[in-house]
């Protein structure tokens, strides 16, 4: 059998309010937030935190492969998924691939992965999605574009699974857009309406019916429909015209988040998964250029899976509000601060310490028992060169910080919390604080670790770990502007 053992999600830790936008441009009144991804980071970084999220409590190195998908790679010519590959600390001799150019993206990373472990080829194949679009400033697509990340791990392993792939149906259909050509800050459309019509209603129908004729589903065994949707009205049209039972429905969470592109029914699986029984009947597909659709059976194992997750409603409940739209522009770089210096990067030592500065590892010595970070030649305490590699743990409190102002044009937010951090397990790590009002930092409150964009010195993108608050259970501060 080869079902899903598990899956994960990521939403950024800032919303937009819509009234927001709507008063900066004298805009009708909306209801609703949009998600919105804050300025370290970027589909690599998402994805990777949705693969962490995945991938808690399962060796990394039993993952055989994995596909990066989405519509936003940060490279176009260097391979994504094998960024993300090591920062999982995934093994070397697997196989990674970049699955872009369509909102469908995510259900063909899907069905590539399930062929592929049908035939044998793999036992485990971890698919990442994320998207971080850009909408025409001044436009109503600022109303609908959010950001966010999801990961599906595909394996052969039955007893895992906690819902097996019974099969997929897949049309291609040329529509007029929407599109984004090489260059385009934004996404374009041509007639929304037309779009909507004859590209997503036709095809979305098109797919679902040729499934359920295929695989031989009444519409009234489906207990969820998990699909693509641009906004709440073609939703509900899609749920009358398959004739499906209003229990199916799956929120597509665009009050809370938008619509997220590629990884959006991947995030709604994971709430429809949250209310799902056991032998139950799951229809997931997407959309873009034609519509993909698979046939899910939940498994005994669905429950177990889902107590392992952080409940949706926990997610929605840490993000924090932006509360002045100026803020926004300047997170998406339309406005952009004075740049003080240069950044640059040595991509020799880039390519050296990789091994510390993607997967996190140190040294633990084994005669004193200290744990040093980076790889160092020798024990910091003891000079002995008796030690082994550890991936150091991403949690941590911390020891000391001071708060630097002179980093107006790299964050949102300034002053930036600079903090030394003592992790769980040993180490001790110099890292900035990200997702946070400066006064969030002191000395002792937890912090877990997040991989972000850090500069783009040397000509490139360059990575590495940041810390932020881990939540608490008093309610955050909204961000003042």
């Amino acid at each position: 059998m080869t079902g899903i053992r598990s899956y994960g999600i990521y939403l950024p830790g800032y919303q937009l309010e819509r009234k927001s936008i709507s008063r900066a441009w004298d805009f009708p009144k909306a209801p609703g937030t949009k998600s919105v991804a804050n300025i370290d980071e970027d589909s690599i970084t998402m994805a990777v935190e949705a693969g962490l999220d995945c991938l808690a409590g399962i060796d990394p190195k039993e993952i055989d492969g994995l596909y990066f998908a989405s519509t936003t790679p940060p490279f176009s010519e260097k391979q994504n998924a094998s960024l993300i590959a090591k920062v999982l600390d995934l093994r070397d001799d697997i196989q990674t691939a970049d699955i872009t150019t369509s909102t469908k993206c995510g259900t063909e990373a899907l069905r590539e992965a399930f062929n592929t472990v049908e035939a044998g080829n793999a036992k485990n194949i971890l698919i990442v999605i994320a998207d971080k679009r850009d909408a025409e400033i001044q436009t109503m697509d600022e109303f609908i574009y959010g950001d966010g990340a999801a990961a599906v791990l595909v394996s052969s392993d039955d007893a895992q699974c906690c819902a097996k792939i019974e099969g997929y149906h897949s049309i291609t259909t040329l529509t007029t857009g929407p599109w984004r050509k090489e260059g385009d800050p934004h996404v374009n459309s041509f007639e929304i309406k037309h779009e909507t019509m004859y590209g997503y209603m036709k095809s979305m129908t098109s797919v679902l019916a040729g499934l359920m004729k295929k695989y031989e589903i009444n519409p009234d065994e489906v207990a969820k429909a998990i699909y693509y949707s641009p906004d709440p009205r073609s939703h509900g049209r899609i749920l009358k015209a398959m004739k499906l039972s209003t229990k199916a429905a799956v929120d597509s969470m665009f009050m809370q988040i938008s619509n997220t592109g590629s990884p959006l029914p991947f995030q709604m699986m994971y709430m429809a998964f949250e209310k799902c029984p056991s032998n139950a009947t799951v229809l997931l597909a997407g959309y873009g250029d034609g519509a993909d659709a698979f046939y899910l059976k939940t498994t005994d194992k669905i429950k177990d899976v889902v107590n392992s997750k952080t409940k949706s409603r926990k997610l929605f409940k840490e993000i924090k509000t932006i509360e002045n739209y100026n803020t926004f522009l300047k997170n998406r770089l339309v406005i952009k601060g004075k740049e003080f210096f240069t950044r640059k990067a040595s991509a020799v030592t880039i390519w050296r310490d990789s091994k510390s500065l993607l997967p996190f590892y140190g040294v633990k010595c084994n005669n004193c028992g200290y744990t040093t970070y980076p790889i160092m030649p020798t024990c910091l305490v003891c000079r002995s060169t008796d030690f082994e590699e550890v991936r150091l743990q991403r949690k941590g409190k911390i020891f000391t910080y001071t708060l630097d102002h002179l980093v107006a044009a790299e964050y949102v937010q300034t002053p930036v919390p600079r903090c030394v951090i003592d992790l769980e397990g040993g180490g001790r790590v110099l890292l900035d604080m990200t997702d946070c009002n400066p006064e969030d930092a002191a000395i002792d409150i937890e912090v877990g670790l997040t991989f972000r964009k850090v500069n783009e010195g040397g000509g490139s993108k360059n990575y590495y770990w940041k810390c932020r608050p881990i939540a608490s259970k008093k309610k955050d501060k909204e961000v003042e502007a």
